[in-house]
């Protein structure tokens, strides 16, 4: 997530989502997981296999006009065992460097 600076705070410019998202955090995003189509983020994953011109002119112009890059991460449950399938998201600034290097 790329941000400006503006003169009433950060606002977002450009959000690029990976090529894969797991299914916990696809979980996050419903309220009941088996109900549902569970179809979230899948033109946001394939646009990596037809729009790879568009991903790039997305990080180019974050490295052009943003001032704050974070990245939104999440949490594994499954690996820690625990009885929640949902994982936990939050967002991490990127420090260190200038924009082109983060």
């Amino acid at each position: 997530v790329g941000y400006v600076e503006t003169p009433r705070g950060l606002r977002v410019f450009k959000t690029i989502f990976a090529e894969h998202l797991s299914v916990e955090c696809r979980r996050r995003f419903y309220k009941n997981w088996c109900k549902s189509k569970q179809k979230a983020f899948t033109k946001a994953s394939t646009r990596w296999n037809d729009d790879k011109e568009g991903i790039d002119r997305d990080f180019d112009k974050i490295k052009r006009y943003c001032k704050i890059v974070r990245a939104i991460v999440h949490s594994q449950p499954k690996l820690v065992g625990l009885r929640q399938k949902k994982a936990h998201i939050m967002e991490v600034q990127v420090n260190g460097g200038n924009i082109p290097d983060k």
